[in-house]
């Protein structure tokens, strides 16, 4: 597994450990809303993001790196082209999800924080981080046939160190 993978899920370990500290006492998690949840227009076209973590997809993957480096993400975090995050149109800010590249069947866990991709939407499902599309070895051609998984438990962890409420991790019928 990557190093930066592994640290980020240590931070999320420890996250859990100090917020299950913290709840002993008498403090109460303040989870933020950011409005994520609610439809969004992008070059006319309406887009209804997830309120669950089912989400299979095979597509087409694409990276951003410089040009939106240092900028906010839609959580407001800043993009680092050199972290292992993602855009998507839909699924919940955040998540985690296991990117495969079925053109060399490499496989990475990638936080998704972001929204997009919005250029060529037929094809593309995915924007990576440009450090991403290394791990994934598709930086130079600059995209690539992929199948993006949610991972539920993955993803409600992520939620909490964000401060933000989890949602389930089925779709609700």
């Amino acid at each position: 597994m990557n190093y930066n993978i592994n640290k980020t899920f240590k931070a999320i370990a420890f996250f859990l450990l100090t917020t299950l500290v913290a709840c002993s006492s008498d403090e109460t998690v303040k989870y933020w809303n950011a409005g994520s949840e609610r439809p969004y227009i992008i070059k006319g076209v309406k887009y209804y993001p997830q309120i669950h973590y089912q989400y299979s997809a095979i597509g087409e993957a694409s990276w951003y790196g410089y040009d939106c480096h240092g900028l906010p993400t839609a959580t407001g975090r800043k993009f680092d082209k050199d972290s292992i995050t993602a855009a998507h149109r839909t699924l919940p800010l955040p998540c985690i999800v296991l990117v495969e590249n079925l053109e060399n069947g490499k496989k990475l866990k990638v936080l998704v924080n972001d929204r997009g991709p919005f250029a060529h939407t037929g094809r593309r499902i995915i924007d990576v981080s440009q450090r991403a599309a290394e791990l994934l070895g598709f930086r130079r051609k600059g995209h690539a046939k992929v199948r993006v998984t949610c991972l539920p438990k993955e993803s409600q962890l992520a939620a909490l160190e964000y401060k933000r409420k989890p949602y389930p991790t089925k779709k609700k019928r």
